[in-house]
């Protein structure tokens, strides 16, 4: 038991360093000497789910009400992980991927491996470079899928950069509390590159790299569009309903917040968000995206480019909002 227990302790450590393939591995090997603990195997789900296996997080939530039969986390978590598999799966689907790499792709891969050469992939529009343990196979399918948020992400703002867009993608896999590019508290990260993270434990979910990169993108965009004069309420807003649909269980967390009147207020909501405690963070975002879905189903995303075209010339976010839409941040945060 003694083992178990040092296992599991080791694996909630490396889950809040966001260290999720090792919080995994030791999941797995504290069960190999307590297999009766439903709330490891919720957690163990949990654990999974961050790593885009729905399947394995599956399966460890049906034991855990084998063991402990309606179990509240885990009946949560099973809710929420079918709506994000399902969710993830029809991003992918949306898109025509060519899931094996060509000749030519994979020669390269190699060359570089054998000449000791940058891992680096030139592309028209965008360099990627990417750590060496990622599998041709999953670079390959990244290619596609910026070059796909290129055109759709640029369609949508009516902007194309005019330089080749600096990414990178690390693999998480075998890190544990080493330095890396992107905050622990986040998958990807924007500051004039695109750092993304892409853990490679079975077949990565390219569902949550699409919508990593279309996150990402739709912020240098905005960079680019605005001179950086975005509030950061709008920035992560757009940021985030662009690159995905809300989730049912994301609005039913904003619901019991607004229930509790605990919602951040405007001022809250101009503060960078990697300034906030965790819960503050989840909040800010799930307010933010709230805010920009109402703005686009009522007003346009030509009304969008519009504001951000009043931000960029360095009107305050209240002059821009009232004369592109008539509504103050107040009445916005009404719509929470």
């Amino acid at each position: 038991m003694q083992s178990a227990f040092t296992h599991f302790t080791r694996a909630a450590n490396y889950y809040r360093q966001a260290c999720y393939v090792q919080a995994i591995q030791h999941y797995l090997a504290g069960l190999h000497f307590d297999s009766t603990q439903a709330g490891v195997y919720a957690d163990l789900a949990k654990t999974y789910e961050m790593v885009g296996y729905w399947d394995g997080a599956l399966d460890c939530l049906d034991i855990a009400l084998q063991l402990h039969p309606n179990y509240p986390p885990a009946l949560r978590r099973r809710a929420r992980i079918f709506e994000e598999k399902e969710l993830y799966q029809s991003l992918v689907d949306e898109i025509d991927l060519d899931m094996e790499p060509s000749h030519l792709f994979l020669f390269q891969h190699q060359a570089r491996k054998r000449l000791g050469l940058p891992f680096t992939i030139k592309r028209k529009s965008f360099v990627l470079k990417y750590d060496k343990t990622i599998p041709p196979n999953v670079l390959w399918v990244i290619c596609q899928l910026i070059e796909q948020t290129h055109l759709e992400v640029g369609d949508i703002f009516h902007c194309y950069p005019q330089r080749k867009i600096s990414l990178s993608v690390e693999d998480t896999s075998h890190q544990s509390t080493t330095p890396r590019s992107v905050p622990r508290w986040a998958a990807a990260t924007y500051n004039g590159s695109i750092q993304l993270t892409c853990p490679v434990y079975r077949e990565p979910n390219f569902g949550i790299l699409l919508t990593l990169i279309r996150h990402e993108w739709v912020h240098l965009l905005i960079d680019l569009l605005t001179q950086r004069q975005c509030p950061t309420w709008l920035d992560e807003g757009l940021a985030q309903i662009i690159s995905r649909p809300m989730m049912r269980f994301e609005r039913q967390q904003l619901q019991t917040v607004r229930r509790k009147g605990c919602i951040l207020s405007p001022n809250e909501l101009m503060v960078p968000f990697d300034k906030m405690t965790a819960n503050q963070r989840r909040l800010a975002y799930l307010q933010s995206t709230v805010i920009v879905e109402y703005l686009i189903k009522q007003f346009g995303i030509p009304q969008i480019r519009e504001l951000l075209s009043k931000l960029s010339s360095g009107m305050s976010t209240e002059m821009a909002l009232w004369k592109t839409i008539g509504k103050t941040m107040n009445e916005l945060i009404a719509v929470c």
